[in-house]
């Protein structure tokens, strides 16, 4: 897209296109069904994860779509990362439904080009993580000894900076839980909690959310390479993975998966990279509720 910069608001809030769905055919998943208007509103509403009166047409960079209200024609922005466990769907959907403008052509209008509105980005450098960075509903404290047991069940050697982190942090959602990144496929992704290695107490410590059944369950369906262990995931179900050889962070989607594609096309298309290490991603996290003076 050239023009793909919407501003709304004083101060200005800021959307940037990623791109439009097509109402039919996606060459890149082979024209998979899917993927097109039909398909994405459908999967999205039958699994109450976007109002039924709101119609995706396209996506934004802040790991968003852009839907018109089929009963009045207004444009939303509805932010799909962002989930509060303590409010209703109904709250969520509220909460998460942004107002843009009165119509599709009128927000088609006032599109520009990033490059006549360069003052539009965050400057993200100004937004310094919190020194306190608290961490929210963590579980039980674990050892050596349970690093040493997940380690024989995955066969695998989690690597020595998630190790000593798992140590001191066993789960949780943490206060500076936002991956700024203005380069990358999406502006920022936010961590909904991490995936705890023993106990899950909301759940009555159900296995099933453990760091070795999700890796397990995303190995052996092939949705995530053997090389990279979930270790976080957003509100969306999408998971922050370290790769164990290299010890690289990566963000892992599941929402773009088709069954068109290969495992290895579906791979590479659902996984982003990062940074170099454990320890720069959690260095550079920041608060989500400082991105709101921006």
């Amino acid at each position: 897209l050239y023009k793909s910069v919407y501003k709304v608001g004083e101060p200005a809030y800021i959307v940037e296109i990623s791109n439009f769905i097509p109402i039919k055919y996606n060459q890149a998943f082979k024209n998979d069904p899917k993927f097109v208007i039909e398909g994405i509103a459908l999967q999205h509403w039958n699994e109450d994860k976007l109002p039924k009166f709101l119609l995706p047409f396209a996506r934004s960079y802040q790991n968003g779509f852009l839907c018109i209200n089929i009963d009045t024609g207004a444009i939303y922005q509805y932010l799909r990362s962002v989930w509060d466990t303590t409010l209703s769907k109904e709250q969520n959907f509220e909460k998460n439904s942004i107002y843009l403008s009165e119509s599709l052509e009128h927000f088609l209008g006032c599109l520009t080009a990033d490059e006549e509105d360069n003052d539009y980005a965050i400057e993200y450098e100004d937004i310094k993580p919190r020194k306190s960075n608290q961490f929210y509903h963590s579980e039980k404290s674990i050892d050596t000894n349970d690093i040493a047991e997940i380690e024989s069940i995955l066969k695998i050697k989690i690597p020595e900076q998630l190790k000593a982190f798992l140590l001191k942090q066993n789960g949780g959602m943490p206060e500076n839980n936002t991956w700024i990144d203005p380069q990358g496929e999406y502006d920022y992704v936010m961590i909904h909690e991490l995936v705890p290695i023993k106990y899950y107490a909301t759940l009555n410590d159900n296995k099933a959310y453990l760091m070795d059944h999700i890796a397990q369950q995303f190995w052996n369906r092939e949705l995530l390479s053997k090389q990279l262990l979930p270790f976080a995931n957003d509100a969306g179900g999408n998971y922050f993975c370290i790769n164990i050889n290299n010890e690289k962070i990566y963000y892992c989607t599941f929402d773009t998966w088709s069954d068109n594609l290969s495992v290895l096309d579906n791979q590479s298309k659902s996984t982003l990279f990062l940074c170099e290490s454990f320890n720069e991603f959690m260095s550079k996290l920041i608060c989500d509720e400082d991105l709101e003076d921006f």
